[in-house]
């Protein structure tokens, strides 16, 4: 039998245990669906779809722990189970940790900007390098090898088409 199935028939199982839930008929109009389908499911003759198992968890008030009705997790079946088995987290350890992510945050946050301003320096220095050479250099040398005229920037665009 596919795992789906056999987790469908153990959930029905427990409805009919402890919950009052006495026949397949009545899990069908709880679910919203033909209590073929529910004899389909359980003699193995039809998957149990995410649809299924949405109306089953819905129609038994939420009472299973979803994974568990997914197969993703072998157990608990119920959620308050899983609730349960929960560990309750220290207030000031979940303030340590807050506190600690965000010192790392803030060391984080320095090094990128020593970063910033040591690229900055870096880039300040290279346009001191730069600067002499280009006031020496004669605009006609700047040009030179521009594939337009200087000035063309300064054309009107009703002239441009002149150009």
């Amino acid at each position: 039998m596919r795992l789906r199935n056999n987790i469908f028939v153990a959930a029905f199982d427990y409805l009919k245990r402890e919950k009052g839930i006495k026949t397949q008929k009545q899990l069908a109009q709880m679910m919203g669906i033909s209590e073929d389908t529910i004899t389909r499911i359980l003699k193995d003759r039809c998957d149990v779809t995410e649809d299924i198992i949405t109306k089953l968890q819905t129609a038994s008030g939420c009472i299973f722990n979803l994974q568990w009705l997914r197969g993703e997790e072998s157990s608990p079946m119920l959620a308050d189970e899983v609730m349960k088995n929960t560990p309750e987290l220290d207030q000031s350890s979940l303030i340590n940790a807050a506190l600690a992510a965000k010192d790392e945050t803030i060391a984080a946050l320095r090094e990128s900007l020593e970063a910033k301003d040591e690229l900055i320096a870096a880039l300040r220095q290279q346009i001191e390098i730069l600067r002499p050479q280009f006031k020496t250099t004669k605009d006609e040398e700047l040009f030179k090898d521009y594939p337009f005229p200087k000035g063309v920037a300064n054309i009107k665009d009703n002239d441009s088409a002149h150009v």
